[in-house]
């Protein structure tokens, strides 16, 4: 993906990983809870078409969108900016932010707590 996802295209994004490939008219009705015009849904596709963000086919007269990138993908490279932009890099002091103001539930420290002792393993 050359370019980072608004907000409102990664809500487009998400009704592609979903399920895919999509008509632009069907993304309209996934996303009829947004109240955007079918224009608007066009215009955001076309974008994330622009960005290395999706692909798309024609079949007859309409245009199948497809994701190129994954949602997974998609969240690590979000994740890695945030850190970066947020943080600096510093993984010790994001975490110390997030357990420090009671950001995590016990069941999430627990899960934490596993995903650092499997990787301590590995």
């Amino acid at each position: 993906m050359s370019k980072p996802i608004s907000e409102s295209e990664k809500r487009v994004m998400e009704a592609l990983w979903q399920s895919s490939p999509l008509t632009s008219q069907q993304v309209v009705e996934r996303l009829s809870h947004q109240d955007w015009n079918d224009k608007t849904v066009k215009t955001f596709l076309n974008r994330l078409v622009n960005k290395g963000a999706l692909s798309f086919t024609r079949q007859g007269r309409a245009y199948l969108y497809s994701p190129i990138v994954g949602r997974d993908e998609f969240l690590a490279a979000e994740s890695a900016g945030f850190l970066q932009r947020v943080f600096e890099g510093d993984m010790k002091e994001l975490l110390t932010t997030f357990v420090a103001n009671k950001q995590l539930s016990e069941k999430e420290l627990n899960h934490l707590r596993e995903l650092l002792d499997e990787e301590a393993q590995s």
